[in-house]
C-alpha cells in the first residue's frame, strides 16, 4: 500500500509540473531559448531535472542579475505599484540559521531572542543578537534568486487577535506547502514586513520593481501556478481547508534580492500542522476558477479531476 501511495503521489506531482509548462503563457523567445540550452537529449523526466537545475545555477542563482529582472523577461517587469505600499516575506528560520551559522544548527535560542525583539523593541541585547544575526545571513551564502513575496493587506487580518494557528494560516494562503513539519517537529518561521521602495534597487525603479513569476524563476514545485498573461501578479496556491467557494485567490510576485533589516522583521512563529488542503485538491481548484482566462488551457489534455 505505502509503495502504491508513492507511485501515485510521484504521478501527480510530475504530471503538475508539466501542467505549468503547458499553460505557462509568460516567456518571450529569448527566453524559451536560454532555457533549451540547459535541456539535455533524450528527453526525460531525470534529464529535465537536472536541466532545470542547471538553468537556475547559470541564468537564476548565480551572483549577477537573474535572467527574471533582465530584458528577455521584460514583459513580466510589473509598474504602477505604490512604493509605500508593504510586502510581507515568509522565511524558515532553518534555512537562515544554516546560511548564517554553517550547517544545520539549533534554532531555539535565535527563536527566543527574536520573539524578545518582537515584544521589546528596546531589549538592548536581543537586538544586539538579531543585528548580527541578520548580519551574518546577509554575508552569508546567499545567490541572487528572485524573492518570492505577498501583500502584506491581503494577509493582515490573519495577525489580529492571539490566534496560535496564525503560521498555519499564513503557510495555506501563501501556498507555501514546503513547510510540512515532520515527525512531529515544528517550523520555526519569520515574517518580514517591508515597503516595495525597500525592495526596489535604483537600476530597476524605471522599469518597475515587481515581477510577476513564471516556470522558470524558481525550483519545478506542484506548489507554483502559472497565471494568465493578461494577470497583473502571480496567484498563489490556496492550501486553506475548505469548500471549494472558500477559496481565496492571494497575490504573489517577485522581487531582487535584498538585505534584510531590523526594520523588516515582523513576527515570529512555529508551522505546527500539515497544509489543510492537499496539492493536488488545491490545485484542482485553482485551475478549475482560472480556465476561462488561460489562452492555450485546451492544450492540457489531462485536466486535473
Amino acid at each position: 500500500m505505502k509503495m502504491l501511495e508513492t507511485m501515485q503521489a510521484f504521478h501527480f506531482e510530475e504530471r503538475a509540473l508539466a501542467e505549468n509548462f503547458i499553460l505557462e503563457e509568460r516567456l518571450s523567445e529569448e527566453r524559451e531559448d536560454s532555457y533549451a540550452q540547459f535541456l539535455m537529449l533524450p528527453m526525460s523526466i531525470v534529464n529535465w531535472h537536472e536541466g532545470h537545475r542547471d538553468y537556475l545555477n547559470h541564468r537564476i542563482r548565480h551572483k549577477g542579475t537573474p535572467e527574471t529582472f533582465t530584458d528577455v523577461n521584460s514583459q513580466n517587469l510589473g509598474s504602477g505599484v505604490d512604493q509605500d505600499q508593504f510586502l510581507v516575506r515568509v522565511e524558515s528560520l532553518d534555512r537562515l540559521v544554516r546560511v548564517a551559522r554553517g550547517g544545520d544548527v539549533d534554532t531555539t535560542d535565535i527563536v527566543e531572542y527574536f520573539a524578545r525583539f518582537i515584544k521589546d523593541k528596546s531589549d538592548s541585547e536581543a537586538v544586539a543578537i538579531i543585528e548580527k544575526f541578520l548580519s551574518d545571513y546577509n554575508m552569508g551564502y546567499r545567490d541572487s534568486r528572485p524573492i518570492f513575496a505577498g501583500f502584506w493587506g491581503e494577509v493582515k487580518e490573519l495577525f489580529d487577535g492571539d490566534d496560535d494557528q496564525w503560521a498555519n494560516k499564513l503557510r495555506d494562503r501563501l501556498g507555501l506547502g514546503y513547510l510540512n513539519p515532520k515527525g512531529g517537529r515544528p517550523i520555526p518561521i519569520l515574517v518580514l514586513r517591508y515597503r516595495v521602495a525597500d525592495a526596489a534597487p535604483a537600476k530597476l525603479k524605471h522599469r518597475g520593481s515587481l515581477v510577476v513569476p513564471t516556470v522558470l524563476d524558481c525550483g519545478l514545485s506542484p506548489y507554483f501556478c502559472p497565471t494568465p498573461q493578461d494577470w497583473p501578479t502571480g496567484q498563489a496556491l490556496d492550501l486553506t481547508s475548505g469548500t471549494e467557494d472558500d477559496y481565496a485567490f492571494t497575490c504573489e510576485i517577485l522581487h531582487q534580492h535584498i538585505e534584510y533589516a531590523l526594520s523588516h522583521v515582523y513576527r515570529v512563529g512555529l508551522i505546527t500542522d500539515p497544509p489543510g488542503r492537499t496539492c493536488e485538491e488545491a490545485r484542482r481548484i485553482h485551475f478549475m476558477y482560472l480556465e476561462k482566462d488561460f489562452r492555450y488551457f485546451e492544450q492540457l489534455q489531462f485536466k486535473v479531476e
